[in-house]
């Protein structure tokens, strides 16, 4: 399997180097400080390992994990036969002090190229109305809304 890297070198903006690697069982820990509610991260990250339908990229440089992209690989039949791959981007995170560096953006690739690899027909992300930054973010990187999700609680 290959491994997606992404190298940067830029002066005062971003740190002297980010690598987007696969994460793994050993950066559980880094990984949960991403997140919003601690007292559930390990358990969100633990089900994202688990499942073998998703995929974790995380950002790092000499300081340790500075984001996470969380893709889930739907395979799902084609109405003339045959099967299609779509990649959803589930969760895009990165840490608080280090946003604003185009970090974001550098997993954000690094999923799309990843997707590419694995012959993805397309990449997608789910964004609610109003978390208008995200869209923005999404959109400036070439995303174009398709539909609408119905959803039902079960």
């Amino acid at each position: 399997m290959s491994i997606v890297e992404v190298e940067l070198r830029s002066a005062s903006s971003l740190p002297p180097s980010i690598r987007v690697r696969l994460a793994g069982a050993r950066d559980c820990d880094e990984l949960c400080t991403l997140l919003d509610h601690p007292e559930h991260a390990r358990e969100q990250v633990m089900a994202w390992m688990a499942d073998p339908a998703t995929t974790l990229l995380a950002a790092q440089s000499e300081i340790g994990i500075l984001g996470v992209a969380v893709l889930v690989t739907r395979i799902l039949p084609r109405p003339e036969g045959g099967i299609r791959k779509i990649v959803e981007v589930d969760n895009l995170v990165v840490r608080a002090d280090q946003r604003g560096r185009r970090i974001g953006r550098r997993l954000l690739a690094a999923a799309v190229e990843w997707s590419r690899q694995r012959r993805a027909v397309q990449v997608e992300a789910f964004v609610g109305e109003v978390d208008r930054d995200a869209r923005r973010f999404y959109e400036s990187f070439g995303f174009a809304r398709s539909s609408d999700r119905l959803v039902l609680a079960a």
